[in-house]
């Protein structure tokens, strides 16, 4: 094997992974009330953590010296050469309800950038992709970000956290774009949402708190797909503020972001 895979071989294994972790949720959807904790406002599931397995099989044999992280375990490794990170089920909420909008997602990290991702909506028969050195796809066919160009004809998406001790500002961060954009929405998956910016189907998203693991394949999409993405704030390496945008309204809806937090 290789010590140095190319971003062909890369993003191959990350769709690998992801089709591998979707398809493991999608046939077992009838098991999705298998709880295995709860919270005030999320879940985790059973399908959860076998799905990250399923993904980390795919990965583990093709390069088992590479570090993993995962939203069911792993662990962050700055100075790690490569770095693989899943979300298994993205939108477990929606999962577990019976809701079409969830996925999962790969994506993997060199050299201190992700170099390739994918992201797989099951139920929607959807698959976007990306790499460093190739552009973005649904189902093998390029897509591009919406031409809006006023933030006042915009569909921003977005979510809400009400964990209000995190001190993350989403409610205020809500109001302020509600009250700038045509529609805001919260569909409750990050990936699926930055997927629909890079694809022309929204406009934005924004988030006030997201991990990385929700961001890290589909950010990539948006990037090569010509959208653009930036981090407003670190909150932990593994965490933070953060904006999508088709790039034409990014500086207006960035401005309405910042002024909603202190």
């Amino acid at each position: 094997m290789k010590n140095s895979p190319t971003y062909t071989e890369l993003l191959a294994i990350a769709v690998e992974a992801v089709l591998a972790a979707g398809h493991h949720a999608l046939t077992n959807i009838h098991r999705r009330n298998e709880v295995a904790q709860r919270f005030d406002h999320d879940v985790k599931l059973l399908l959860d953590s076998e799905c990250q397995k399923k993904a980390e099989e795919v990965i583990r044999g093709a390069y088992p010296a590479h570090h993993i992280l995962g939203e069911e375990g792993g662990s962050f490794d700055a100075g790690a050469d490569v770095l693989w990170i899943i979300d298994p089920i993205d939108g477990t909420v929606n999962f577990m309800h019976g809701l079409p909008l969830w996925c999962s997602s790969v994506a993997v990290r060199s050299g201190g950038e992700i170099v390739a991702g994918a992201v797989y909506v099951p139920v929607m028969k959807e698959c976007f992709t990306a790499a460093l050195d190739r552009p973005a796809m649904c189902n093998g066919r390029p897509i591009q970000p919406s031409g809006t160009d006023r933030l006042a004809d915009a569909i921003v998406l977005t979510g809400l956290s009400k964990n209000l001790d995190e001190n993350l500002h989403t409610w205020e961060v809500l109001k302020a774009v509600s009250m700038k954009v045509q529609k805001a929405r919260i569909m409750g998956a990050a990936a699926v949402d930055i997927c629909n910016v890079a694809c022309g189907r929204s406009d934005g998203y924004v988030e006030a708190g997201i991990y990385l693991w929700d961001v890290a394949a589909a950010g990539l999409i948006a990037r090569q797909a010509g959208a653009r993405t930036e981090i407003l704030e670190k909150l932990s390496d593994v965490r933070f503020r953060y904006l999508c945008s088709n790039g034409k309204i990014h500086d207006a809806l960035k401005d309405v972001v910042l002024s909603a937090l202190p």
